[in-house]
């Protein structure tokens, strides 16, 4: 097999789904946002601690940040392909040299690839908790994978663009668990064991591998049902 020739059209199709995000002016914009609220949580947090407190929250407002990253990304990528199905580009994706996972590696796993790196970037200017290199690469690579199973959530239950706005807003519910890690007991908080974001909460505050293997574990699950389905919907 000739892998160089494989990695050649995994990033010419990456390119591709670059050159459609510059061509789209919201899409752009949404590729903005997480640095727009880093540049808001930084400066603004602690202002409004004069009035509010907030301090104890700030380790919850850099989690909601660290999730800003890959979410965003997700929903441009989910666009992306959402388009792609409404031409009926993914019908054909089997058929060519680039075939369907190879489809999928370059318009979901390359940009949370990305995301993974700039989220640590972002937590490192704009986080009020200073978390270690080690917890922020833990965070995101979590928020990476939340930011996947989002992207899968939309496409595989949308029919086109529209529809994939709506699922976006709704698949935002993936990551109650992390206020929910923050404002509830936690004999309440295992009754959402099933979302990742909690496992990712957890991890931050508690600073145990346990929390981060259980994160990736539930995500796993969460990905594999998803990617069937999707892979149903476009055969």
């Amino acid at each position: 097999m000739n892998y160089s020739n494989s990695y050649g059209k995994l990033f010419v199709s990456f390119k591709q789904y670059l050159i459609q995000i510059t061509k789209d002016a919201m899409l752009f914009i949404v590729c903005l946002a997480p640095l727009m609220c880093g540049v808001l949580f930084k400066f603004g947090i602690p202002a409004a601690e004069k009035f509010l407190i907030l301090e104890p929250y700030y380790l919850l407002f850099d989690l909601l940040l660290a999730v800003l990253t890959p979410m965003m990304i997700s929903y441009v990528s989910a666009m992306i392909i959402l388009g792609d199905i409404d031409e009926g580009i993914t019908k054909y994706m089997a058929v060519t040299p680039l075939g369907r996972s190879g489809y999928l590696i370059s318009k979901l796993g390359f940009p949370l690839s990305v995301s993974f790196f700039i989220t640590i970037i972002v937590m490192m200017i704009f986080s009020l908790t200073k978390p270690s290199l080690v917890q922020m690469i833990g965070i995101s690579i979590s928020t990476s994978l939340l930011g996947f199973i989002m992207s899968m959530i939309v496409i595989s239950i949308s029919a086109n663009k529209v529809e994939g706005m709506a699922v976006m807003k709704l698949s935002g519910i993936v990551i109650i668990g992390i206020p929910l890690a923050f404002l509830t007991a936690e004999n309440v908080q295992y009754l959402f064991f099933f979302l990742p974001s909690l496992w990712i909460a957890k991890f931050s505050l508690k600073h145990s591998l346990i929390y981060f293997v259980v994160c990736i574990a539930v995500s796993s699950v969460w990905i594999l049902f998803f990617v069937k389905k999707f892979l149903k919907k476009i055969y």
